[in-house]
């Protein structure tokens, strides 16, 4: 499974087809991160200023309060602190801990792929050299990100969510040649399977729905802010509109996610704290962006002419 490089540029080349689909979401009623997504930092970009809103909205909601945006808060690396979380809920399993009660680390690593000597055939990998040192890094997206320094083999990234960590890996399978196996990391790693309770289903669905209202709200106050200026206004859009597509690919995969939504509502909180982010600090370009849509709307005039 792979996953978009970055919550930030999160399918901002999409056709003009999802951006049409994405402006039609635009009222409160429909409208619909990127985590910014998933994980490399964000390229330095032209930023649109971050204005006050223009109207008062609803307490309680991102971008609410009256004067400049106030960011919320990124999941604590707390959260995950001496848990076993796993991948897809039944996967990979890792654990974190604190070095001195101070910088995070990875504790322990179980990574399950395929053989490379007999493909299709499951392989476990307990990684030793316990424990991993992570190196903080800029997420751009509001999150707290760590980038794994002293597993060669396997390098890559992490997004901390509430319980949970978002990983990516540039979208490559790892080959650890000396266990004969092929994992990917990449992907939610968080609740086990085994841990979910039915009871807690409804309870779980319920809060997600809350999470969307929040994104579509937040995400209108973004796209009004920005209204007048066309090249921020379609970035904003069309990295609406790959949220969805994007968390449906990254989510299909999890255990009773029909059941209980969980990695969804993860990622929908994810993006709510990207949609923050954007709103109290101004939305950042991918470098090139502009000059990218400026190429595709000159080929679609050329086009046009003939």
């Amino acid at each position: 499974m792979s996953i978009a490089p970055s919550w930030t540029i999160l399918s901002w080349a999409a056709g003009a087809a999802a951006f049409f689909c994405a402006a039609a979401a635009v009222s409160p009623v429909s409208a619909q991160l990127a985590l910014p997504g998933a994980v490399e930092p964000t390229p330095e970009g032209s930023v649109a200023s971050p204005a006050r809103p223009k109207k008062k909205l609803s307490s309680g909601e991102i971008g609410s309060a009256r004067g400049p945006v106030v960011m919320p808060k990124a999941p604590s690396e707390d959260t995950i602190i001496g848990k076993t979380l796993k991948l897809d809920g039944n996967g990979s399993a890792i654990e974190f801990s604190r070095a001195g009660g101070a910088d995070l680390q990875i504790a322990k690593l179980t990574l399950s792929g395929d053989r490379l000597s007999r493909s299709g055939e499951e392989c476990r990998v307990e990684v030793s050299g316990m424990p991993l040192k992570l190196t903080p890094r800029d997420s751009g997206a509001g999150l707290r990100r760590y980038q794994v320094a002293s597993f060669p083999a396997c390098p890559f990234t992490l997004d901390v969510l509430d319980g949970a960590v978002l990983v990516t890996n540039d979208g490559k399978a790892c080959e650890i040649k000396e266990a004969d196996c092929r994992a990917d990391p990449s992907g939610l790693w968080g609740t086990p399977e085994s841990d979910f309770d039915p009871k807690k289903a409804e309870e779980m669905l319920g809060s997600r729905a809350a999470v969307e209202k929040t994104v579509r709200s937040d995400f209108k106050a973004l796209y009004d802010r920005n209204s007048k200026d066309k090249l921020v206004r379609g970035f904003v859009v069309k990295e609406q509109a790959g949220f969805s597509s994007w968390r449906e690919e990254v989510c299909r995969s999890y255990a009773k996610e029909s059941d209980f939504g969980y990695c969804a509502l993860r990622l929908t909180e994810a993006r709510v704290i990207a949609l923050g982010a954007q709103l109290a600090g101004g939305v950042k370009l991918p470098e090139g962006y502009a000059e990218t849509v400026a190429a595709e709307e000159s080929a679609g005039k050329a086009k046009g002419k003939k």
